[in-house]
């Protein structure tokens, strides 16, 4: 595939086509496959995590490459691949797999868009990556490939975009499979054509999204200990790309619209759960302020708490309760385009995105009050911190009214007359409100548990990409985007690595560095 502009030539890494004798690799990678079984099978448990076996006979590099592990997601199991440096800037190695082509423009363009753009902002918006990190070098690794995911569209209409893989931050003696480095993998498969071209915007927003989960990993992690909650890690990662520059993500937007009662906190490794977050973050990032995931990930709480410590910290006057509630709201007025947004009520509304139908950046979005949502008698019970969205017209034009009785009272209502614009903040159960030409209801559910009758989704078990792919390419969210660009989509395994490391941490096992 030819990527990039004018005459550039094309770098093949297999142009190399002399092999030199892999008798010394292949004594090391035994050695390290003995080490490994050693380790896990009894006599008193050893320290090293074992996988499946690695590939025998062992790998023989060719010359001229770098070997690496990379994961084939079908199969969920670890491989080896070669790879060539073609680019070498301020903060990283470009590499680039053996059989792949990319313009030395592309790469070229690759180096300098980490160097001079993503690196600096990502590090000020979150924090510092590990340097030197496990390899000592204080240069990070991008790895252009092609990522084994299944992609073939359009029966298979969903690919890796790309990776970080926290587990190559521990020592080839922990874990037999870690490449030592601070890595991400990118993929650059043809087949994939203009949907995702290496040096595209996309391939960059994907860059910084994995960047913030490096950088997450490290400040909560590995300096402080603790795991942090999915939902939180990925919402960051979602809003990433706008502090470089790359702007709103309208996938993201369809997607929410599409499942906008998708719970905020509860993550159940479906793509909806990656719109909601999504909204959330870009929402903290507009009217919270752009500082308040760097004064999260600089705490040594997780989830909600760590929200909350942030909050505090920045002088915000309200908690995460009494945020999620504005958030609701905001998601109604969008960046005040299409409706004004009431004055003295900033926190009602995004800067960055417009939430009503119509095309927004090549995207059609179907709006939060579709027909399918107007005029209902009974409303769908809400999960834990989980948002719903109806509109009502009059059955007598132009006035209307609506009563709405909450299921528990922990539950809050909001209301907004769309003719006198007026707005009912925190509607009183069973009171009756009047509206002119349309009414539209925003139910909350700002607590940590179902509304009565609903069912709270915990992760009970983990599942493995090649599952995670499987329920994507089935998922009616996933299929509604794919007909309304024509192109494939992305998704992300980054929750299913970072439950690899949680196995290894159970162990007792912890980076060296």
């Amino acid at each position: 595939m030819r990527c990039g502009v004018g005459e550039e030539r094309d770098y093949r890494p297999d142009d190399v086509s002399n092999r030199r004798d892999g008798l010394v690799m292949k004594r090391l990678l035994l050695a390290l496959w003995c080490a490994a079984v050693l380790a896990g099978c009894g006599g008193g448990g050893g320290t090293t995590y074992v996988a499946p076996l690695p590939q025998n006979p062992p790998y023989v590099v060719p010359p001229g490459m770098t070997a690496f592990w990379a994961v084939n997601l079908t199969t969920n199991t670890p491989y080896q691949t070669s790879a060539a440096k073609v680019a070498e800037g301020v903060h990283c190695y470009v590499y680039l797999e053996q059989g792949m082509t990319v313009s030395q423009a592309t790469i070229d363009a690759i180096r300098d868009e980490f160097d001079t753009n993503i690196y600096p902002h990502i590090t000020a918006a979150f924090g510092a990556e590990p340097n030197p990190g496990v390899d000592n070098d204080p240069k990070l690794y991008i790895l252009l490939l092609n990522i084994r995911d299944g992609f073939s569209y359009p029966t298979s209409p969903t690919y890796i975009a790309g990776y970080y893989d926290p587990n190559s931050e521990y020592l080839t003696s922990q874990y037999v499979y870690s490449n030592q480095k601070e890595i991400f993998f990118m993929n650059v498969n043809p087949a994939l054509g203009h949907s995702f071209a290496p040096g595209s915007t996309d391939f960059y927003r994907v860059l910084a999204h994995e960047f913030q989960h490096m950088v997450h990993w490290e400040q909560k992690t590995h300096q402080r200990g603790v795991m942090d909650d999915t939902w939180l890690d990925e919402g960051m990662a979602q809003v990433a790309q706008t502090y470089c520059g790359y702007g709103a993500d309208y996938d993201a937007v369809y997607t929410f619209e599409n499942a906008p009662s998708n719970s905020l906190t509860v993550w159940n490794d479906t793509v909806d759960d990656y719109g909601v977050v999504y909204m959330w973050a870009q929402y903290y990032k507009d009217r919270v302020g752009s500082d308040i995931f760097f004064r999260m990930l600089h705490n040594s709480l997780t989830g909600i708490a760590s929200v909350n410590s942030a909050l505090s910290a920045a002088g915000y006057p309200k908690d995460f309760t009494g945020t999620f509630r504005d958030w609701a709201v905001a998601n109604y007025y969008g960046d005040g385009t299409t409706v004004s947004i009431p004055a003295g009520h900033a926190e009602w509304s995004y800067t960055s995105i417009n939430t009503w139908p119509g095309t927004h950046n090549g995207i059609l979005l179907p709006g939060l009050f579709p027909a399918s949502r107007q005029n209902l008698l009974t409303l769908s019970k809400l999960d834990p911190w989980s948002l719903g969205f109806y509109s009502y017209t009059p059955g007598t034009p132009p006035t209307g009214s609506v009563a709405w009785t909450p299921n528990v009272a922990t539950e809050k209502g909001t209301l907004v007359d769309a003719g006198s614009g007026a707005v009912t903040y925190d509607m009183t159960s069973g009171v009756t409100y009047g509206y002119t030409t349309q009414g539209y209801l925003m139910v909350q559910n700002p607590t940590g548990s179902a509304t009565p009758g609903g069912d709270t989704v915990v992760r009970t078990s983990v599942a493995t990409t090649a599952q995670l792919l499987a329920a994507a390419n089935a998922s009616p969210s996933v299929r509604a985007m794919v007909a309304e660009t024509g192109k494939p989509q992305r998704i992300d395994i980054g929750p299913s690595l970072r439950d690899r490391e949680k196995g290894m941490r159970a162990q007792g096992m912890r980076p060296q560095f």
